[in-house]
């Protein structure tokens, strides 16, 4: 039992740096795979030199060449692991995220408990507010839930993705075995390489597999939401890392399957993942969205949107569509 970690990174080399010492300070048999999309030399370089400085054997640096979109990026950074670590589990990390001390034992634990099934894990979050650093820690019950993906499917389709929290199977909040990843190669033809990363992948997973299992517990921090490329969406597509992420998107479509497609609001990115998973697999698994469920699910990020004159506009977008 081996879990590896799949560090993706894009000029954040402190961050990334911090996150590295967060996952090796556990106890525990772990993998640290960092993968550097930089363009600039200068934070490649720095986040190069810490990685080969430490010469720590469970750490491994890539360097992705040419740059990649976002979700690109966290698809070839999938396929190195793979092929160069022998881990039995693998996640995505966030370079903004921080383990809580002899937590991911915790973690080893559950996958070890049943070892081809995909276990989901919670985290806290600080976040910066107008006057002040907020923090949300997660109301937790530490039991380990079986959860069916048929639950899931339901929940989405009719607009219930705030309800599921921690327990929605996200990549970056899951240990996943890598039986299920080669499946999910074989079936789709990649990982998460699509609009949204996180989500596609929780949407193909939920195509091919049964159930899963949460720990519900809080094992790590995620912070430093300046730069998260979702927040920055929730709030306006206004500054913060969305002008990057879409200027690696280039001119390609974006969410053409979406109930509304085009529009960047909320969880739209997700229901348009959704919606191409249902066209791949057919069939009943994958319901119709319910309208009503899916515009109170995108109404939910008005309150994010920074600028009075946009939330305005979205908000009589939303109210257009009934």
């Amino acid at each position: 039992m081996r879990l590896g970690f799949v560090l993706p990174t894009r000029h954040r080399a402190a961050l990334a740096i911090t996150a590295i010492e967060s996952l090796l300070a556990q106890s525990g048999d772990v993998s640290v795979i960092v993968s550097d999309n930089s363009s600039s030399e200068d934070q490649a370089r720095h986040l190069a030199d810490y990685c080969g400085a430490t010469r720590d054997p469970r750490l491994l640096y890539l360097r992705c060449s040419p740059v990649l979109p976002m979700p690109a990026h966290w698809n070839w950074a999938l396929e190195h692991a793979l092929a160069h670590s022998d881990a039995t589990h693998f996640g995505v990390h966030y370079d903004r995220k921080l383990w809580k001390p002899d937590q991911l034992q915790l973690l080893a634990a559950a996958c070890a408990s049943a070892p081809g099934t995909l276990v989901s894990y919670g985290c806290d979050f600080t976040y910066p507010t107008q006057s002040r650093i907020g923090a949300w820690q997660a109301p937790v019950s530490g039991k380990l839930y079986e959860i069916r993906t048929s639950r899931v499917i339901d929940m989405v389709a009719h607009g219930m993705i705030y309800e599921m929290g921690h327990a929605f199977p996200v990549l970056s909040n899951c240990m996943v075995p890598r039986q299920i990843l080669e499946r999910m190669r074989d079936r789709f033809g990649d990982f998460c390489d699509s609009s949204t990363p996180d989500a596609a992948f929780s949407f193909r997973f939920c195509a091919i597999e049964e159930r899963y299992r949460h720990l519900d517990r809080s094992l790590a921090i995620i912070y430093a939401f300046d730069y998260s490329n979702g927040l920055s969406l929730f709030r306006g597509n206004a500054g913060g890392t969305w002008d990057d992420f879409t200027r690696l998107w280039g001119e390609r479509p974006w969410l053409p399957e979406a109930p509304i497609p085009g529009l960047s609001l909320g969880q739209n990115v997700s229901f348009h993942e959704y919606n191409l998973v249902r066209r791949a697999v057919g069939g009943d698994r994958f319901p119709l969205i319910d309208f009503a469920g899916y515009l109170r699910e995108l109404a939910r990020a008005l309150a994010f949107i920074q600028d009075p004159a946009r939330k305005a506009e979205m908000r009589a977008l939303l109210e257009s569509h009934g």
